[in-house]
C-alpha cells in the first residue's frame, strides 16, 4: 500500500527531473514517466544526457538537428 502511494506522489528530486523534462521539450517525456518508478535508473540516464549535454563534444548544428529528431518523434512543435 504505501508502494501505491509513493508512486502517486513522486519525491523531490524525480519532480525535478520532470519539470527538467518538462522545459526542454514542453510535455514530460514518456520515458521518464517510466523510468519515475525506478530513481536509479532516472538518475543515471540524467547524469548520462546532462554530461552529453554541457561536457559532451556534440557540434552544435549536430545538437540541434537531434532536438528537431526527438521533437518529430514526440509530435511537439520545436
Amino acid at each position: 500500500m504505501e508502494q501505491a502511494l509513493e508512486r502517486n506522489h513522486p519525491g523531490v528530486v524525480t519532480w525535478a527531473c520532470f519539470k527538467l523534462g518538462e522545459r526542454m521539450f514542453g510535455k514530460v517525456p514518456t520515458p521518464e514517466r517510466l523510468m519515475a518508478q525506478r530513481l536509479p535508473l532516472m538518475l543515471g540516464l540524467g547524469g548520462l544526457y546532462g554530461a552529453i549535454e554541457w561536457f559532451g563534444r556534440i557540434d552544435a548544428q549536430l545538437r540541434a538537428l537531434l532536438n528537431v529528431q526527438v521533437a518529430t518523434l514526440y509530435g511537439v512543435p520545436y
